[in-house]
């Protein structure tokens, strides 16, 4: 009995570290080395993959999730003044497959919403929709129609350390069928705005609406896996956040992330899964961590009262 009381808790161990975690979120993040990370809500972080070779010299960046198909879209540097977008799937966990190539150099922010890939050129204030083309089963085969449009904001930015037009990240969530709102941060944190999207090519400029100062510099955005939660992500120092979607106010989160063997936290976040990619090592996190603990727990006291 002394035995298998002592052997049953390594079985229980060993037996529920290997059922797959259902963490609520998954983030897909590219750090300054060009690796591919993923970090759960809870702040455990993997490196997933090296992103480093796909196209010129230059950091990758321009990330953006799809959370129906799990793929993940991301630009690299290109040839003379363009950008390349390429693609991985979270699910099959393959090496990444090139799209095409983009009108504008690399992005430095981006999202996936309504079958297109979207960002907001630096500087300009453009907003460009590229539409995925894809397969009878939905997998991306290349890139469709390419349209933009002017931004104009509600508030003047005051070109705090450079120039506000500059970012950041962006982030959309869809409000009902065939619409959406596009949230982004400029680059020195001084404005939080919101975008009203409807589905489609874009013809007429949009208007920013200027909700608040987050007042966190470079501050990469994310929506968790349900479209309920806006993350951050500061650059500079690795924390994480929760963002209010109405007036930009932080609430500091019990974490941060740093790039491997860096100071620094990623340079993009494109979105997140609701679990964890397969063959990227043992899961960090789940409900079963606190089943294995109650186990435990319960085996030491009935042992204590024999």
């Amino acid at each position: 009995m002394t035995s298998a009381r002592r052997i049953l808790p390594l079985v229980l161990a060993a037996v529920l570290s290997a059922l797959p975690a259902t963490a609520a979120s998954y983030f897909y993040a590219i750090g300054s080395n060009n690796h591919l990370y993923e970090v759960s809500d809870s702040g455990a972080q993997r490196d997933i993959r090296d992103l480093s070779g796909l196209g010129a010299a230059g950091l990758v960046n321009g990330a953006a999730f799809d959370r129906a198909g799990n793929d993940f879209f991301f630009s690299v540097p290109g040839p003379g003044s363009v950008g390349g977008l390429w693609y991985w799937n979270q699910q099959t966990n393959a090496s990444p497959t090139f799209l095409g190539w983009l009108t504008t150099v690399k992005p430095d922010n981006a999202a996936y919403w309504d079958g297109a890939y979207w960002y907001v050129q630096q500087g300009l204030d453009i907003l460009h929709r590229v539409e995925i083309a894809t397969d009878g089963s939905g997998n991306p085969t290349g890139l469709g129609s390419f349209s933009s449009t002017q931004l104009s904001r509600s508030q003047t930015p005051t070109n705090v350390n450079g120039n506000e037009k500059y970012f950041g990240d962006i982030a959309i969530r869809e409000t009902s069928a065939g619409t959406a709102t596009l949230f982004g941060a400029s680059a020195y944190g001084e404005q939080f705005f919101s975008v009203s999207l409807s589905s489609g090519p874009l013809t007429a400029g949009l208007t920013a609406n200027v909700l608040g100062s987050p007042g966190v510099a470079k501050l990469q955005l994310s929506f968790d896996s349900s479209d309920a939660t806006l993350y951050g992500h500061a650059y500079d120092t690795g924390q994480w956040y929760t963002v209010n979607t109405a007036t930009g106010a932080l609430t500091t989160l019990a974490f941060s992330t740093r790039t491997a063997g860096q100071s620094n936290g990623f340079q993009d976040i494109g979105g997140a899964a609701a679990s964890a990619t397969p063959s990227a090592g043992v899961p960090e996190r789940g409900p079963w961590l606190a089943l294995l603990s109650v186990t435990l727990f319960s085996l030491f006291l009935v042992r204590r009262r024999r």
